[in-house]
């Protein structure tokens, strides 16, 4: 039976603990099934690339029933834990968890990770001159590696689950484009951004889903575009962004300039990523001079769709999201339980409610 590497695992016939790397079964040079911990460290110590069979781990602190502290760094916890999460999980993932880990190893690298204080991240994640959004995002990434360091006994404690949360809220209604700002955005972008623009605004896709689409994902024939990978594919479907008529003809156009690969592209060949696309608004809206951000017009679509009266569900549909959870969560003060909510209280205060005007 083949085993996976998410554990030493322990052959009797040996007498010793073996992991699976590549396909092949090494030795970890540990002997006895009741030395689990010292198999703990020595499969993390081959993980880090040092030779399983050379660590002689030093005698266990702790009762045996507790996960053995294995003394890695911060740092070597970040690097395996993004060995592992290259080997799982989606790029753009990757790419933040990387991103953020690398904010805090400027800080925290040498310091052994059983040991981190709770009240000294607290300290590194407040310095930060950014919205409380973005440290909490920060903060989930940081605690993610740490909280697998825990689940792979290379730590006994995720201490940054006792760091206090930035409190963050819903920016939907605030962020909203307006029409003005969109012509002023439009006439100070450039020719390759104003394309990624004109997608965003028609499709009310995520930034990131509109620099995935390749000629292979357009379906002109349906106007739409498929996507296989994406923010929710844990739910096993498809994610459809439906297209109107403006962007299944810049789609049509791009897919023959770029038969494979993304179509939505700098204006030196390579492709936007959501992180780029971020970065450039933030030049684009200080030039144009207007309060804006690549989701803003996510949010303006959504906006529009439910002042028109469209079902919650369809808006849902039409955002990527599998319920309206989400939808009600951010636009709250827009759809259609929150016009049920005030046509029962226009009943209770005898006036007439807005659905019968």
């Amino acid at each position: 039976m083949a085993r996976g590497i998410e554990g030493p695992w322990f052959r009797s016939g040996k007498n010793t603990w073996y992991a699976t790397v590549g396909g092949k079964n090494v030795s970890l040079g540990v002997k006895g099934q009741e030395n689990r911990g010292e198999a703990v460290q020595a499969w993390h110590r081959l993980m880090a690339g040092k030779p399983a069979a050379s660590i002689t781990p030093p005698p266990l602190a702790v009762p045996p029933s507790e996960p053995p502290a294995a003394g890695f760094t911060v740092r070597e916890l970040a690097d395996l834990f993004l060995a592992d999460a290259t080997s799982r999980l989606k790029p753009h993932t990757v790419q933040q968890y990387r991103a953020d880990l690398d904010l805090f190893l400027a800080r925290f690298a040498g310091a052994p990770a059983d040991r981190v204080a709770p009240a000294d991240v607290a300290r590194w994640l407040h310095s930060f001159k950014v919205s409380d959004t973005t440290k909490s995002i920060r903060l989930r990434s940081v605690s993610a590696a740490f909280g697998w360091g825990v689940r792979c006994e290379m730590i006994r404690d995720n201490p940054l689950k006792r760091v206090p949360k930035p409190r963050t809220r819903s920016r939907g209604k605030e962020a909203v484009i307006t029409p003005e700002d969109r012509a002023k955005l439009m006439a100070h972008a450039s020719p390759a951004f104003r394309r990624v623009l004109t997608v965003l605004h028609g499709t009310g896709c995520r930034p990131g889903e509109a620099c995935r689409i390749t000629a292979a994902d357009f379906d002109p024939a349906n106007t739409l575009a498929r996507l296989e990978q994406h923010k929710s594919d844990h739910h096993g479907q498809p994610r459809l962004i439906f297209l109107p008529p403006d962007v299944v003809a810049l789609f049509t156009e791009l897919a023959v300039q770029h038969p494979t690969g993304p179509l939505l592209r700098t204006k030196h060949g390579t492709p936007w990523t959501g992180r780029s696309v971020t970065e450039y608004m933030q030049t684009l809206k200080k030039r144009a001079g207007v309060k804006a951000m690549a989701y803003g017009f996510r949010h303006g679509f959504a906006t529009d769709a439910l002042v028109k009266g469209l079902p919650d569900a369809q808006v849902a549909a039409l955002l990527g999201h599998s319920s309206t959870i989400m939808l009600h969560k951010h636009y709250s003060h827009l759809t259609g339980q929150s016009r049920v909510l005030r046509d029962a209280l226009a009943k209770v205060r005898g006036e007439t409610p807005t659905s019968e005007k």
